[in-house]
């Protein structure tokens, strides 16, 4: 007759509807569960006849010293050059970073994170702050430890680990009225849950209605988070093939760079001298922003060093307890040469 197989702590987890680590929390470190969670823990146990050995219970108090994000795709620059730094940083003290994508959102993010936490990451990192709340509250449950990245908002709880993309909004939209811009056409990429990128929309709006009459709104296109779709929609409306979007205006305002780049190429294949004819400027300061033609004005997000400092955080929090904190980073707006100064008796174009 053959011996039927043992439950584990992970049979014990999904009957209890809990994670891994909280398992291992129960068997070991009890006064850090509460008391609900501890005794669903313990009748799930108790169903399955689950009894833990020597050996199980020696590993169930190891971190498994990974740390999960889940990001929309892998596809964008930003997010590669973010997870490289952290992924570095991480593996300098021996933490493992697990990364998970919903494929530009056709698979829920609540989903994505329940994989990460069944596989028992230590703590996890989540990019913005627009995160279903019975998903955080699930985390807080769990006792699984996360942090907002790209984002910075001091009246938030949870610590938040990024920059202010409110403020950096408002401060492209100033750069260009300073430069005697009036007339300016905005393109974005999807804003569907993404509230970095509606954040700064905002900043843009708020600062252009300052200068200009209230409830002043500019033009705003969505595209895909792409160059193509930058490209191509530009060409048409050079063409003259969607309307007169680009009537008046002097410059396109570009939360994205590789908007900004697409736009760029679709002028120069259709004769239209940046900043001569039309100023442009970007987001994020992606490495090739230095060598298009002309190069690039746009905002510097540090995701490098955000990346190093969200993996010092949950790191000293994971080994020393120390509170994670919010943490403001600086980003700046590098001036190059595709922004014209229409100021009055200027001629400087940058």
């Amino acid at each position: 007759m053959s011996k039927q197989k043992r439950a584990g702590v992970r049979q014990v987890a999904s009957l209890a509807g809990v994670s891994v680590a909280t398992v291992s929390r129960v068997l070991n470190t009890p006064d850090k569960v509460s008391p609900e969670t501890a005794e669903k823990v313990r009748l799930a146990a108790e169903q399955l006849n689950f009894i833990p050995n020597s050996s199980a219970r020696a590993l169930s108090t190891s971190n498994t010293r990974s740390i999960g994000i889940v990001v929309p795709t892998l596809e964008n620059l930003v997010h590669a050059k973010f997870l490289d730094a952290l992924e570095s940083s991480l593996a300098e003290k021996n933490y493992n970073l697990v990364v998970s994508t919903t494929r530009k959102g056709a698979i829920p993010e609540s989903l994505k994170i329940r994989e990460l936490v069944n596989i028992g990451v230590d703590a996890l990192i989540l990019p913005g702050l627009n995160h279903d709340a019975e998903l955080l509250e699930y985390l807080r449950k769990s006792d699984i430890s996360y942090v907002f990245s790209s984002v910075y908002d001091d009246r938030v709880a949870d610590p938040t680990i990024g920059y202010d993309n409110y403020a950096l909004g408002r401060k492209v939209a100033r750069y260009l009225v300073s430069h005697g811009h009036r007339n300016i056409l905005l393109l974005s990429g999807p804003l569907e849950g993404n509230d970095r990128t509606k954040l700064r929309l905002k900043g843009v709006r708020d600062e252009l209605q300052q200068h200009f009459a209230h409830g002043y709104q500019p033009p705003l296109q969505i595209l895909g988070l792409d160059t193509r779709s930058a490209h191509d929609y530009v060409c048409r409306q050079l063409e003259g093939s969607e309307g007169t979007a680009f009537s008046g205006a002097t410059a396109l305002l570009c939360l994205s760079d590789v908007i900004a780049i697409g736009a760029l190429l679709a002028m120069e294949k259709k004769g239209i001298t940046v900043p001569r004819d039309m100023s442009v400027v970007g987001f994020d300061n992606l490495e090739i922003s230095e060598f298009t033609n002309p190069a690039l004005t746009t905002v510097d997000l540090p995701v490098t060093e955000m990346g190093r400092k969200i993996a010092e955080c949950v790191i000293d929090h994971l080994e020393h307890g120390t509170p994670m904190m919010s943490c403001l980073l600086d980003a700046e707006l590098v001036i190059r040469d595709s922004v014209a100064d229409l100021r009055q008796d200027s001629t400087d174009a940058r």
